[in-house]
């Protein structure tokens, strides 16, 4: 089940495993980037 989000009026449901799968590229392109992995907090 996604997260839902209330804006006003509207309401949005986010899918969590495509914001997981979105979180994996960029983390994916920074380290590629940077030329190592950055550290965790």
């Amino acid at each position: 089940m996604g997260r839902l989000v209330i804006d006003g009026d509207n309401v949005y449901e986010l899918d969590e495993e495509c914001l997981r799968e979105k979180r994996r590229e960029n983390e994916k392109k920074e380290k590629n980037f940077s030329g190592e992995e950055k550290e965790k907090k």
